[in-house]
């Protein structure tokens, strides 16, 4: 009996990372439901699996992902390369931004992401909707088709992708409070990030790390404060995504006493690096909004560990080498780069291993916290008995070298902000739904074995 086709499996012997506990026990899968934890000798048809030494973990929620498929883009990243990627970090359910072509912002948009991701993924995926002008009106319908946020740009963001004005986001977040929607932000000053990027560029401005000066920290934290009034007034619930400032998560805090709606994501590269990596990495480490000071990096670990910063997303979104590097001038090259690959043994070496960040800890932030914000909670985002099967087999203590080019990413590099870095803490497996998707640095599961998690419905939503 093979582990794919095994419908009752006991990892034994592991060290299980509960929401406020480690065990030392078994955990038993049946029919792709954790069933128990145990010590007790199980008799019966189980395929036991070994992993004493290691950590079992919940699988990690991957909150912002940009797969660019479907799209005449999906060159850059698919389906079916990405969500092998995906699995090879320990991810099992990516959560995907609605930014492909078409955008997800009706029903047309939506079916047909969900068609050519059910097709090709190999681990489960859930949708976030658009928050455009044009569809305000179509929200409550992707609401009912299971989407779990709805995704606007403060900032400038593209043609197809236009930005949503205050009074749109106004009325976009009138919208969603009558279904408990939630709302998640790109927070940035349009106009202030637009200029100082212009002014850099018309100045001919050689120091790459003077992306933080023209995409400065005040621009971010004025759209914070906005979006967080505007949440507030209309009683709303908001996401904070990819935020960077201390000075925000701060602001962030107090509005969280407060009573607001809030919730914060950061993104791996922010608490791993700062910004003068762009000296060497160039547009390859370009981002929005930028990577800060070294002293705000610092900061930012403050605020996971008192909880202010409920959640991390990837914000993976890959792009050519040569895409990086076309137009010629820093200033004006595209922002994003892939490696969620590389997230969580970022954090297990950075936070675990360099700063005490308890596992339960780290758990909550790249699992728990974001399937309950995101309502996929508890089908998704713990190891308790009646969840999904989503277990990660992490040895701690393997040291690796992250290399792009062995990447199963469909866009690989040698150049990208991950590339050469050293790291303590591996995954060796990954299943999905009790299933072993991923074992030793091999695929082995198959292409549309994910399945569509749709928001789970609130009380007052079932008719």
């Amino acid at each position: 009996m093979t582990l794919s086709t095994c419908k009752k499996t006991i990892l034994k012997g592991g060290t299980i990372v509960l929401p406020d506990r480690l065990v030392e026990a078994s955990l038993v899968i049946e029919n792709g439901i954790i069933k128990g934890i145990t010590n007790a000798e199980i008799g019966g048809d189980y395929e036991i699996v070994d992993v004493i030494g290691k950590v079992l973990m919940p699988g990690v929620i991957d909150s912002h992902v940009h797969m660019w498929d479907p799209s005449p883009l999906n060159y850059r990243e698919d389906w079916y390369h990405g969500s092998q990627a995906a699995a090879a970090g320990g991810i099992t359910t990516i959560v995907e931004m609605p930014l492909s072509v078409p955008p997800v912002t009706d029903r047309h948009g939506f079916e047909l992401k969900k068609e050519v991701a059910s097709k090709d993924s190999f681990v489960d995926f859930a949708l976030w909707g658009g928050l455009i002008p044009s569809c305000i009106d179509k929200l409550e319908e992707l609401n009912d088709l299971g989407c779990v946020a709805y995704k606007g740009f403060m900032s400038f963001a593209n043609p197809d992708y236009p930005q949503i004005t205050d009074g749109y986001l106004v009325k976009g977040m009138r919208e969603v409070a009558k279904f408990d929607g939630l709302i998640g932000v790109h927070a940035e000053n349009a106009e202030v990030a637009d200029f100082g990027s212009k002014h850099m560029s018309d100045i001919n401005c050689k120091d790459e790390s003077m992306h933080d000066e023209a995409r400065p920290w005040w621009a971010e934290l004025e759209a914070i404060q906005r979006a967080v009034l505007f949440s507030k007034v209309n009683n709303s619930r908001l996401l904070i995504c990819h935020m960077t400032v201390a000075e925000g998560a701060e602001y962030l805090k107090n509005a969280k006493m407060e009573g607001v709606k809030v919730s914060v994501e950061t993104c791996p590269h922010y608490l791993l690096f700062d910004k003068n990596i762009l000296r060497d990495k160039k547009s390859y480490a370009k981002c929005n909004p930028p990577l800060r000071s070294r002293e705000n990096v610092e900061k930012l670990w403050d605020y996971i560990f008192d909880g202010t910063i409920d959640i991390i997303g990837s914000d993976h979104g890959p792009y050519s080498d040569e895409e990086k590097v076309k137009e010629g001038s820093f200033w004006n090259e595209y922002s994003g780069f892939g490696g969620f690959d590389a997230m969580l043994s970022g954090l297990i070496t950075e936070g675990v291993h360099k700063r005490g960040l308890s596992l339960s800890h780290l758990s909550k932030i790249t699992s728990e916290n974001t399937a309950r914000i995101m309502g996929l909670y508890p089908k998704k985002g713990s190891l308790l008995p009646g969840s999904d099967a989503d277990v990660l087999v992490v040895d701690l203590n393997e040291e690796w070298i992250y290399d792009g080019m062995k990447s199963f990413s469909k866009t690989k590099s040698n150049k990208g902000i991950y590339q050469d870095m050293k790291f303590k803490g591996k995954v060796e497996k990954t299943f999905v739904r009790g299933e072993l998707v991923y074992d030793n640095e091999k695929i082995v599961g198959k292409a549309g074995f994910g399945q569509y998690v749709p928001k789970q419905k609130t009380k007052s939503e079932v008719r």
